[in-house]
């Protein structure tokens, strides 16, 4: 006896777009609820941004010893 195999029809493109429209609204939707609910997380993100550079700017003004020749 052979098993029963199930019809699994394909959507169509425009169903596949449309699905994908309301995924992006969703994730654009809840990224904005996150950055409007609390605003200091864009000035943490500045400020960690700020920091590094500090960092990397500091790096770059050391000066590296020279090798004994």
């Amino acid at each position: 006896m052979k098993p029963l195999r199930r019809y699994h029809p394909t959507p169509s493109r425009e169903q596949q777009r449309g699905s994908a429209l309301i995924e992006y609204t969703i994730v654009t939707g809840l990224a904005v609820l996150v950055l409007v609910s609390n605003p200091n997380v864009v000035a943490e993100t500045l400020n960690a941004i700020k920091s590094v550079y500090e960092a990397f700017a500091y790096s770059l003004s050391t000066t590296f010893p020279l090798p004994n020749l």
